[in-house]
């Protein structure tokens, strides 16, 4: 291995402790050291004498000694410092610096290839438009991690398609929208490599442009994610994403007035980026080479198939990109003729919706789980919810009328048909089953919500329509109406009412979730039908109430319950032990029942002294029930 005579060493202060070791090399190369900024200031007296330079520079500073090197026809070896792990990379080189040395001081310097934008030079990359949190030079010259990041995540969302006209060195035009065009010189100094391989080489005689275009926000998210993988290696181009090579490339854009391709450096629009073969002779180690082979084929790459048309371009622009990807042509048509015909009347369901009430008011009265929950499957009644939601999103008022007319007509079946029955069994009692689709509280109506959300999603995709059985089992709808039937039948109206509450909480809760989530699945960028949704927002807020009512005295319940079994009471120097204590309230009469635990008896004056006893711990009148149990 031969070596060069003579090198000139740039450093700065961070590289200053390799003065000492450039200058005493074992390779007999006579080293001039130079602070970078004085060689800079002296360049024009000493560049036409500079043979070979040595530079262990920032990253900022090595772009604008390689772009000197070119003009004053130097070779280069670069010696990186050990946090810069973009450059190591870049170069296949180690953390050995002696090893590092050696390579930069050999007699063997190869031409690479440089992009020229307009006529300025670029090393790594240039961007047109926005690329939240890829775009490194706008990192590099932020002080604050903090606030670059929330720089980025406001730049996130706010991203825009923008239209670009990109005109190759064959001159093939490319008209397309996205968020951002990346220009590289060589792939393996960009973010972008890590997507997958470009199969680009420094020595190949192209430019490599990335067209970023996603079509939604989590579709950004995905490309973001996928960069910063461990895996290093694509084979499929990713949604986001299309491509192109060529020697030249002119390039114009609707908004975007500037390349950026440096801290601070920019050039205006329309812009011509051009190759410039051997550009400049750089030391590399043979890893790097072996990468990077001389390449001369002239084909051109374009890979734009996941990017919008020339027809998309234009309706893209000037819009914020939605937080999911809008649903396609197919998809929603597929949908739209499902959903028709779930809001029509049929006999099967007429049918089914009087079985399944009658399945779930026998489980009711038999106080049976298992039948219950098999009624809930038989149940036809999520899939003219469901018809609503999408009614209202895009203001079908069709879907709408017939969706609701078919729910109306199984709320009635439903009640006609348990109440019938409850006339039919006048001596069957109310059961814990009944009992406990009485008193709904915010917590049915989080249930509700959420499987508006499930239903809504598995309606979207066929290949997981069959969940909507699992939803039907979570919301349960019919077990409510046969309770409220039944409540109806034997004219207890406070059944009735608490039953039908739970329903129609449900059923506003469903619709509204669903509405939100066909939204966000993108089958409508706006709700039409703002006031039919509005109004279902009202009737959430309005049943909000006394779900309050009731979730807060659950709450009472509890705290009740433990203040009193915490307590120990001595009525006439007889220890009161509390097992059990629950309240259950009336309107406005709160009735306390007790399960105390006793080893003598109590009289009536011992009963008399607990009952104030326990009262005194009550700002309201109670009615108390007691249970005794005897200790032996």
């Amino acid at each position: 291995m031969t070596y060069v005579p003579n090198a000139y060493f740039i450093y700065e202060e961070q590289s200053q402790e390799l003065v000492e070791r450039l200058e005493a090399n074992k390779y007999g190369v006579r080293i001039t050291s130079i602070y970078a900024q004085d060689f800079l200031d002296n360049i024009l007296e000493i560049g036409n004498e500079v043979g070979h330079v040595v530079i262990s520079l920032s990253s900022e500073r090595i772009s604008e000694f390689l772009a000197l090197a070119h003009r004053y026809d130097f070779s280069i070896g670069i010696v990186p410092m050990a946090s810069q792990k973009e450059e190591i990379k870049s170069l296949y080189t180690t953390l050995d610096v002696d090893e590092n040395i050696e390579i930069a001081l050999r007699d063997d310097a190869k031409g690479i290839d440089l992009v020229r934008v307009n006529d300025s030079l670029i090393y790594s990359q240039g961007i047109i438009g926005t690329v939240p949190l890829l775009d490194e030079n706008r990192n590099k010259t932020r002080r604050s991690i903090v606030r670059t990041f929330l720089y980025s995540i406001k730049k996130f969302f706010s991203l825009e398609l923008e239209k670009f006209d990109i005109t190759t060195d064959n001159e093939q035009t490319i008209t397309t929208a996205g968020s951002a065009i990346v220009i590289l010189n060589h792939t393996k100094s960009s973010f972008l490599s890590r997507i997958f391989n470009f199969n680009q080489s420094i020595r190949d005689g192209k430019i490599t442009i990335v067209i970023v275009s996603p079509s939604s926000i989590f579709e950004y998210i995905e490309l973001i994610t996928s960069i910063f993988s461990f895996s290093t290696e694509r084979k499929t181009t990713p949604k986001a994403i299309g491509y192109a090579q060529s020697k030249s490339f002119t390039i114009k854009a609707s908004k975007s007035v500037r390349v950026r391709f440096g801290p601070g450096e920019s050039l205006p629009l329309p812009v011509t980026c051009t190759i410039v073969p051997d550009a400049i002779r750089l030391n590399a180690s043979d890893k790097f080479w072996e990468f990077n082979e001389k390449q001369t084929n002239d084909k051109e790459t374009i890979k734009t198939l996941n990017l919008p048309d020339k027809n998309e371009a234009l309706t893209y622009m000037a819009h914020k990109i939605p937080l999911f990807k809008s649903a396609s042509e197919e998809r929603f048509k597929e949908l739209f003729q499902i959903l028709r015909l779930d809001a029509k009347v049929n006999s099967n369901y007429l049918v089914l919706m009087v079985l399944s009430t009658l399945l779930a008011s026998f489980g009711l009265f038999a106080n049976s789980t298992a039948v219950i929950i098999g009624a809930m499957l038989v149940a036809p009644l999520m899939t003219p919810i469901v018809a609503v939601a999408m009614g209202l999103l895009r203001a079908e008022r069709k879907i709408i009328n017939d969706s609701l007319f078919k729910i109306v007509i199984g709320i009635l079946l439903a009640i006609m048909a348990s109440s019938t029955l409850a006339l039919l069994m006048p001596h069957s009692s109310i059961t814990d089953e009944m009992m406990s689709r009485i008193n709904p509280t915010l917590l049915d109506l989080g249930i509700a919500i959420f499987s508006g959300v499930a239903a809504a999603y598995s309606k979207s995709f066929k290949e997981i329509t069959q969940n909507l059985a699992g939803v039907a089992i979570a919301v349960a709808l019919v077990p409510p109406l046969s309770v409220a039937g039944i409540g109806l039948g034997y004219g207890e109206f406070s059944v009735f009412s608490g039953a039908f509450l739970l329903f129609f909480t449900n059923l506003v809760g469903i619709i509204l979730a669903a509405v939100v989530t066909f939204q966000v699945l993108g089958f409508s960028n706006v709700v039409k039908s703002k006031k039919s949704v509005a109004l279902v927002f009202a009737l959430i807020l309005a049943v909000s109430y006394p779900l309050y009512v009731s979730y807060d005295q659950i709450i009472q319940k509890y705290n009740i319950s433990k203040m009193l079994k915490e307590q120990r009471f001595v009525v006439n120097n007889k220890y009161v032990i509390i097992d059990e204590a629950n309240i259950v309230f009336h309107g406005d009469v709160k009735i306390l029942n007790l399960s105390i635990a006793v080893r003598e008896s109590l009289s009536r004056e011992d009963l008399e002294e607990l009952k104030k006893s326990i009262q005194l711990l009550f700002d309201t009148k109670l009615f108390i029930k007691t249970k005794v149990e005897y200790i032996l």
